[in-house]
């Protein structure tokens, strides 16, 4: 996610070390990986399926998905995977079998369904039953979750009441639109787009769970308001307050996206300054709107393909979600890792979990304190640098030197087990990149 809209809606299962968040032909293909085959049958595979879920084993998971029982417990796992895979409509109706008998006899499991729901939800623009589900879960498991985590689903319950009579978001395309993108002082990439009949930059940010646009720009929009918003997370790990709104008319070049729900904050909120950069963002178009798109094709610094054809599902690396965060697995020094996804941040930055696996031989890296800012001030945190970093991105192999590492928790502590985010230097060197949520691949252009 950008540092510099970053905005914290993650709710996941008291108790869970990872929120609960793959589409059909993902799930086929997973189901055929073998690398796990010969013993997926060994143990009980609802249990064996929940720790690798924890774990992000993606591959283990699809490798047990076949064994799974046709029992409340085995339909749960099934919308929790699907979630995860993009394929909303097999989540909801796994879920929603199993909900009955796990509100009857697993309340931890019931209010994770109810999580995931809710998440299903929300990817669809159904605000409505998003708000109702909710309720649900804080009416009857409210108990079961940490403070800051009831916090962050009342936060979420409050956007979606707030959004309820809202019509869901949709997308038309007139054919394959290029549009021409460019660098903002803050070194991420902007896009130009009419909303509302207002032509502006928008920064591109598939890290960020919500589109966002500072409270002048809403006024230009004449936005009319549908609803307050408190607590929402912010880069210096403090809460702040907003608004919610729908831009009706969004285009894109020959692609228009209609009923897009944006927060609004005031602009001081969004005005980044740092030593050598001080910039007002104005508005950010966030990962509901890539959802929308499909596939997102960028060339370099130069330009961005809307409407391009599908990723071949033999090429580049299979893509999640983590709620409405993209996740990757990339292959790192034999070990498969979980990494956050991010177009708006401009250079990978590794994460604690990633830190505790490798400090132990990183006593001569160059060390230092950074300081950065987004929604809701400044923040100076403790790093080390890698001097060289490799990792296959599916059958590619990257490498990026000088790589940042946290050597602190995030507040709140870590998301585990996320290892890092994933930024532009990734693919700085390529021809450009593809995001595909519709085959949910992730390809890097030679």
């Amino acid at each position: 996610m950008s540092q510099h809209t970053k905005q914290n809606f993650s709710i996941s299962r008291a108790g869970s070390g990872a929120t609960r968040a793959m589409a059909a032909g993902v799930l086929t293909m997973l189901a055929c990986v073998g690398a796990f085959a010969a013993d997926a049958s060994q143990g009980d595979p609802v249990t064996r399926a929940e720790a690798a879920l924890d774990a992000w084993r993606m591959d283990e998971v699809g490798a047990l998905l076949g064994n799974l029982p046709d029992t409340v417990e085995g339909d749960y796992v099934r919308g929790i995977a699907a979630n995860r895979a993009n394929d909303i409509d097999t989540s909801k109706r796994a879920l929603q079998r199993a909900l009955p008998g796990l509100e009857r006899q697993d309340p931890a499991r019931a209010l994770d369904a109810l999580l995931t729901l809710s998440d299903d939800y929300q990817k669809t623009s159904s605000y409505a039953d998003q708000a109702r589900t909710l309720r649900v879960a804080v009416a009857r498991y409210a108990g079961q979750m940490a403070p800051e985590a009831l916090a962050g689903v009342r936060t979420v319950l409050a956007l979606a009441s707030a959004l309820s009579d809202s019509p869901p978001q949709t997308v038309s395309f007139a054919g394959e639109t290029r549009l021409p993108i460019r660098r903002n002082p803050l070194g991420t990439l902007d896009v130009e787009a009419r909303a509302n009949g207002v032509g502006a930059h928008w920064m591109l940010d598939s890290g960020a769970n919500y589109s966002v646009v500072s409270a002048s720009f809403a006024k230009r929009l004449k936005l009319e308001i549908a609803g307050e918003v408190s607590g929402i997370g912010s880069i210096t790990g403090d809460k702040v307050n907003g608004q919610v709104a729908i831009v009706k008319d969004l285009r894109l070049g020959t692609v228009t996206l209609h009923n897009v729900a944006v927060l609004v904050f005031p602009d001081e909120h969004l005005h980044v300054k740092l030593p050598k950069v001080e910039y007002q963002i104005s508005a950010a178009l966030g990962y509901p709107v890539f959802q929308a798109l499909g596939r997102v094709s960028f060339t370099g610094d130069k330009s961005v393909l809307l409407g391009s054809k599908p990723i071949p599902a033999t090429d580049g690396a299979q893509l999640y979600l983590d709620g409405l965060t993209p996740v990757v697995t990339l292959g790192v020094e034999g070990t498969k890792m979980p990494f956050t996804l991010d177009t708006g941040a401009r250079a990978t930055a590794l994460s604690h979990t990633y830190w505790t696996t490798i400090q132990d031989r990183a006593s001569g890296w160059a060390r230092s304190e950074h300081e950065f800012a987004g929604l809701g001030g400044t923040k100076t945190v403790q790093k080390v640098s890698q001097p060289e970093w490799k990792a296959l991105v599916g059958a590619d192999e990257v490498v990026l030197k000088d790589v940042e590492v946290d050597t602190q928790p995030k507040s709140g502590g870590d998301k585990q087990p996320m290892y890092g985010n994933l930024g532009q230097d990734l693919w700085k060197n390529a021809a450009g990149f593809t995001l595909d949520f519709q085959s949910m691949r992730f390809k890097i252009d030679k």
